[in-house]
């Protein structure tokens, strides 16, 4: 007992395996707030800016609506087209590139007789996008619901994982049913230095692939269409790749891809798409974000399939004068 004590005294004195705060520290609390429903949205109707990456001289414009989504316009709105309403992460937000510029804005230019609302929040998995549909899909009236999955989505459902900071209700599967659970503290054990080099030591790539939470991110499928369906809506599910596309990678679209299938949800997975032009091409500079041509790949990509499958030779009769005033952002100087 005396040699584990000063095995702990040890790596506190030189600072080593130190268990990582939970959940951490809020990374932007100027543009994110905490909110019980979806665990963390904008601040409602900021003006902003940021620069992304970090380490570029790109500075992007960022604007959120009444209920904290990056959208220069509000959900639920009088607008007298079909309704598509997209959940998703960083990569729906449009993380690194103007509002405008993003796929979902993309679909709208290509399609006038759509709408495209966006609910895309940085760091958000497979649950918080589910509970942004609960929350937030009767307003935005949707007649398509997409999902729009990244690759690194699926370990987002780790009990552990707090998003940009803020902890928040997660999701388990008990007896096959989705049940709520209050975001984790660590108990006396969990804090002492010896257990987490312990448990860091004996880290495997087998026990890495638990974190893909396969089941659960199944149930999350599943309950994402049984709510869309509620809505009168139809939903759709789009695979976002990484910058490279490996094993793990191809086993999670995979199985998104034959989740789909056997729930009959149109499925589209934009790997080839994205990765043809090649990595620098599509992605911003040293980072794992697209630039906008990538956003305009996968805005012509959900486009080609929805116009296809999900919504042929449908639309709704515009008037002339009828559709609502310009609102793309551009040009804009809140921050210089």
């Amino acid at each position: 007992m005396a040699a584990l004590l000063l095995a702990e005294i040890a790596l506190r004195v030189l600072d080593l395996a130190r268990p990582a705060d939970l959940p951490g520290s809020p990374l932007r609390p100027d543009m994110f707030v905490a909110d019980p429903a979806v665990g963390y949205r904008l601040w409602p109707s900021m003006r902003t800016c940021m620069r992304y990456p970090p380490n570029s001289h790109r500075i992007v414009h960022i604007a959120s609506n009444s209920d904290g989504f990056r959208n220069s316009r509000e959900l639920g709105e009088p607008d007298g087209r079909l309704r598509i309403l997209v959940l998703g992460d960083s990569f729906t937000f449009g993380t690194g590139i103007e509002e405008g510029a993003r796929f979902t804005e993309v679909v709208e230019e290509l399609e006038s007789r759509w709408r495209v609302d966006n609910l895309g929040m940085p760091g958000w998995g497979l649950d918080l996008m589910v509970r942004s549909l609960e929350r937030f899909g009767s307003k935005a009236k949707p007649n398509v619901v997409v999902l729009a999955v990244y690759t690194d989505d699926f370990r987002r459902l780790n009990p552990w994982y707090s998003g940009v900071g803020y902890g928040y209700t997660k999701f388990d599967l008990r007896d096959g049913k989705l049940v709520d659970v209050a975001y984790p503290t660590r108990s006396f054990w969990g804090r002492l230095r010896l257990v987490e080099l312990v448990r860091a030591s004996v880290w495997t790539a087998v026990e890495m692939r638990k974190w893909n939470y396969f089941e659960l991110n199944e149930a999350l499928v599943e309950r994402f269409r049984v709510l869309t369906v509620q809505l009168g809506a139809a939903p759709v599910i789009l695979f976002l790749p990484g910058r490279g596309d490996t094993e793990i990678d191809q086993e999670r679209r995979a199985r998104l891809q034959g989740w789909a299938q056997a729930r009959g949800i149109p499925f589209r997975d934009l790997t080839d798409r994205i990765h043809e032009p090649g990595a620098d091409a599509t992605y911003l500079s040293g980072n794992w974000h697209w630039n906008e041509r990538g956003h305009r790949i996968a805005g012509e990509a959900l486009h080609e399939l929805l116009a296809t499958i999900v919504l042929p030779d449908t639309g709704a009769t515009i008037e002339p004068g009828a559709l609502p005033p310009p609102w793309r952002i551009s040009g804009s100087q809140w921050c210089r």
